[in-house]
């Protein structure tokens, strides 16, 4: 094997296997874009299906501080007790439980005893203040009369606030092999007034992690605060509904491997989070708080169900985008993952998705790179496209059914620039393929035209030297013939002589022959015309033809009526045609046959010179095999006939240069006709063809 293919093969099998390393880590390191073609395939599949998904009533309502409550009651921040009213109603309602995503850190700025101290009045006034209670405590009080989960907001940087107490968080840890290594730590958190979270009966984490692009996928079931963990809002909200003691994290490996809430098991990633599962929005019972503090809604509409009081009034708090493409606000979201919380709905990203993804885009490319090169091209994009198909479709099917997110985004990828690097290269080894036979062709070309010079030029010399030679041999034999220099003795001689001469005569006709058809294909061979009496130079041809076989038996008839009068050609090749056509029918007839010459004028006004004979015939193989040099008919009669198979040939080519054709049909066993074609342009008088020479002559000069 040549040391070059050699390389080329191994240099192959290096790239390949390069590429497989890469593809391996590439998934593991999951540089952009692989994340953000992720993503948007999880969005575009959560919102194909939200879409399609009937709503589903839980109990479940958000109490919205909205834009009428606003009007109604005033701008926000309400003063405590107005709350307190509002937590009242509620509470009247009997719900299950009672989450706020309101955080009070401060103090009611008109709370009596902020007023006392903000204001400068009169005694009779202060100790009336006084002798209020706070606005505070009575919102506490308001919050002891039910089950009641307060919000708090992780800090993302800076220092934890000072002075706050170690919050009692409902977490039960069971510790593995220790390792918090995808666990985010934050450092504090922003809290409630004292007063409120001791009335309160949980506290969680309402902090929302967004993506890069600002949408909400995930959001933390527990999370790091110092060296705590605490459970998130939603999650202490569904533990204090079902009357769960704590929440079960276990920690194992690079973190969070189990989080469970009683029977209920919630699939998380190694950092806490949950894939968020989007529903719409319609699914939710939402109740402005200004129609419940004006009696517009029964309270009986909350009874039993799991309340979020929150507000989406302008400038109260963000709308989120989550992965439908919807805008929600804080409280939604918090709602939107009570309810995958409740139904047990998660979607899951399994902890080695990265790793079947990386044997995927492995198999996806061994499979391209192997069957790719052996498809037709006409099939390998279809298929390209199927296989693509395949993987979004089985991506799409495990999401729907099983809730499994997989990524079908990185292995297409993969697949299609493998599939382009291979439709690449297979292109340019077609077209270096293209280059080489096309160089391969013009080699052949250059050499059959020397060859041919070189024929060419060797039958010239061969026929050059071989006529000398013969016309010796044909002048001495002719003497002797005529008996010259006295009488040949003994008579037996005289046969011989006229042998001698005959084939001496048939062997220059041959010669002859060669050379003619070697400066026809090599375009040296040039008209001579003239105008000349046709009628007279077809008699001579029969007649030469006759005499040459007198003892053949055969008949050879000449119409001489339907032949024009003049023919403007060249009266040589003319006259060689005839002979070759009218002795190929000679030879090629049986004795007793016949060979007819006729001619005639069609339509178009060409002149049309009939041979016909009723000889042997050929079949229609012979008929297309005729007019190949130096070919003959394999037939018993021809097998004994003087000829190298070079009449035809050469009276097509030389028919061919009069601007002519030459047709030929036959029949086995019934003969053939041989028809010259002439246009009609070589029939014309001879005062307009000198007219034309002159013309002609004078143009040239």
């Amino acid at each position: 094997m040549p040391a070059a293919v050699t390389l080329r093969r191994w240099t192959l099998r290096a790239a390949f296997w390069v590429g497989l390393a890469a593809v391996v880590l590439l998934r593991f390191a999951d540089p952009s874009p692989f994340p953000t073609l992720r993503y948007a395939f999880f969005d575009v599949a959560q919102s194909v299906f939200a879409g399609a998904a009937e709503p589903q009533r839980l109990p479940l309502a958000v109490v919205d501080i909205d834009e009428r409550s606003l009007a109604q009651q005033g701008q926000w921040p309400w003063p405590r007790d107005i709350v307190a009213d509002l937590v009242g109603r509620i509470a009247a309602s009997k719900p299950l439980v009672l989450g706020i995503d309101i955080i009070f850190a401060e103090p009611d700025r008109l709370s009596p005893e902020s007023l006392l101290k903000r204001f400068p009045l009169d005694a009779p006034l202060r100790e009336s203040l006084s002798a209020l209670p706070s606005n505070d405590a009575i919102l506490a009080a308001k919050l002891s009369m039910l089950p009641t989960v307060l919000a708090v907001a992780a800090i993302d940087d800076g220092e934890a606030p000072g002075g706050q107490t170690v919050m009692q968080a409902p977490i039960k840890l069971r510790l593995g092999q220790q390792s918090v290594s995808e666990l985010r730590r934050y450092p504090g958190l922003l809290r409630n007034l004292p007063v409120l979270e001791e009335a309160s009966s949980g506290v969680g984490v309402a902090s929302l992690e967004l993506s890069g692009d600002g949408v909400v996928r995930k959001m933390p079931a527990v999370m790091l605060v110092g060296d705590a963990v605490l459970p998130s809002f939603a999650l202490e909200v569904l533990r204090i509904a079902r009357g769960g003691e704590a929440v079960s994290v276990e920690i194992n490996g690079p973190g969070v491997a189990a989080v469970s809430l009683a029977d209920t098991e919630i699939p998380t990633t190694y950092s806490g989070h949950v894939w968020l599962r989007d529903r719409p929005a319609d699914s939710l019972l939402r109740v402005s708080a200004a129609d419940l503090m004006s009696d517009a809604v029964p309270l009986a509409n909350l009874q039993g169900h799991i309340v979020l009081l929150g507000s989406t009034g302008v400038g109260l708090g963000r709308e989120f985008v989550t992965p439908s493409g919807s805008l929600r606000s804080d409280v939604d979201v918090q709602a939107l993952f009570l309810e995958n919380l409740l139904t047990e709905s998660f979607l899951v990203r399994p902890q080695a998705a990265a790793l079947w993804e990386a044997l995927l885009a492995l198999a996806v490319l061994s499979l391209v790179v192997l069957a790719v090169p052996r498809l037709p091209g006409y099939t390998s994009l279809p298929a390209m496209l199927g296989l693509l198909g395949l993987l979004f479709a089985g991506s799409l099917f495990a999401m729907q059914s099983n809730g499994l997110l997989f990524d079908p985004t990185y292995t297409a990828v993969v697949g299609s620039i493998a599939y382009l690097v291979v439709l690449g290269r297979g292109l340019a080894e077609a077209q270096q393929q293209r280059r080489r036979s096309a160089e391969e062709r013009e080699m052949a070309l250059i050499l059959a035209e020397a060859g041919n010079r070189s024929k060419t030029s060797f039958l010239a010399n061969m026929s050059h030297e071989l006529r000398t030679p013969l016309n010796a041999i044909l002048g001495f034999s002719e003497m002797m013939k005529r008996e010259i220099l006295g009488p040949i003795s003994p008579p037996k001689y005289r046969d011989y002589v006229e042998d001698i001469h005959h084939m001496g005569s048939h062997l220059l006709s041959l010669v002859n022959d060669i050379l003619e058809m070697s400066k026809v294909e090599a375009g040296e061979s040039h008209l001579s015309e003239s105008e000349f009496p046709l009628q007279d130079v077809l008699a001579d041809c029969v007649r030469t033809v006759q005499s040459a076989y007198r003892d053949s038996g055969i008949a050879v008839s000449f119409d001489r009526e339907t032949v024009p009068r003049r023919l403007w050609a060249d009266k040589r090749m003319f006259t060689q045609m005839v002979l070759n056509l009218v002795s190929n029918a000679v030879k090629y007839t049986p004795k007793g046959g016949e060979v007819r010459l006729t001619g005639s004028v069609d339509e178009r006004g060409d002149f049309r010179l009939s041979i016909s004979d009723t000889g042997i015939g050929m079949s229609d193989k012979e008929v297309s095999e005729a007019f190949v040099p130096f070919r003959r008919i394999d037939h018993a009669l021809a097998s004994n006939l003087e000829g190298i198979g070079l009449g035809l040939p050469l009276t097509k080519a030389m028919i061919e240069m009069h601007g002519g054709r030459l047709e030929l049909t036959s029949i086995t066993d019934r003969g053939t006709t041989a028809i010259l074609v002439f246009p009609a342009s070589r029939l014309r008088n001879l005062t307009d063809r000198k007219g034309e020479e002159a013309t002609r002559f004078e143009e040239s000069a």
